[in-house]
This record gives C-alpha cells, sequence and structure tokens, in this order.
C-alpha cells in the first residue's frame, strides 16, 4: 500500500512538471506549447524595445523578474535581454488593474537591425514566469 502511495504521489509530481529542453536548442515546442506570432516595427539600425514580461502583485509590488530565453536569434540584427522597467498593462477587471500606467520591475527584449537593413526578421523565445510559468514567443520584426 505504502509503495503505491509513494508512486502516485511521484507520477502526480511528474506529471506537472515543465521540461525546457537545454540540450537540444534546436528543438522547437509542441503546438500546444508555441503561441501564435507576434508583429513588430522597427527602424532600422535603431535600438528599440521588442517586449516586456513583469510579475505583479495586486498591490503593485513586484513578485520578481521573469526568465527569457533566446531560442532563435535574427538572422539581420541583434537581441539583449536585460532587467528594467515597463508600463504595466493589465486587461479590464483584472485584479491588478489598477497598477496600469505604473513603472514595474520587468524582463525586457531590445532589438537593434543592421544598419541599413530593410525588411523582415525574426526571433523566438522561451519565458519562465517567477511562479514557473511556461510560453514560447515568436515575434516577426517588419524593418523599415
Amino acid at each position: 500500500m505504502r509503495a503505491a502511495v509513494l508512486f502516485m504521489s511521484s507520477t502526480l509530481a511528474l506529471a506537472s512538471c515543465v521540461v525546457v529542453n537545454e540540450n537540444k536548442p534546436g528543438a522547437t515546442p509542441s503546438q500546444q506549447v508555441a503561441e501564435a506570432p507576434n508583429i513588430r516595427g522597427v527602424l532600422s539600425g535603431q535600438r528599440q524595445l521588442l517586449v516586456s514580461f513583469y510579475a505583479t502583485g495586486p498591490d503593485c509590488t513586484s513578485l520578481g523578474y521573469p526568465t527569457l530565453k533566446v531560442v532563435k536569434g535574427p538572422e539581420h540584427g541583434e537581441v539583449s535581454v536585460e532587467q528594467g522597467t515597463a508600463l504595466a498593462e493589465f486587461p479590464k477587471g483584472d485584479v491588478r488593474s489598477p497598477c496600469n500606467g505604473q513603472s514595474v520591475p520587468a524582463t525586457v527584449i531590445y532589438y537593434t537591425s543592421v544598419t541599413g537593413f530593410i525588411g523582415e526578421d525574426s526571433v523566438s523565445f522561451e519565458r519562465i514566469g517567477v511562479r514557473g510559468a511556461y510560453g514560447y514567443h515568436t515575434y516577426t520584426i517588419h524593418v523599415r
């Protein structure tokens, strides 16, 4: 009986784990994990904010910095992942919506294209939230 309980608890613990494949950086995520591509426009050669992620409590305090790992870098530029700030933006009705417009600690990604490049670029990265939530994000970047 004790062995059966131990087996079940181990199985349930493993079933709730999220595995990040660090051994195969070129591996693609399952369709369930991948999110729809996001589109951004930037000016050629200029460093611009691509996206920011933050974790904020209902009282607008920071819960920490989400972890971002670039999986596929851009072909015509570079990205940098940094700790910085962002303006909070939560949907209406979210308990944190009173924080909207306030500057909060955030993990941010900046993109800079090769000077003179005009066209399309992209970047993909993994996000692990402060409480372990996993996301896979792809951004298509229109460089003008």
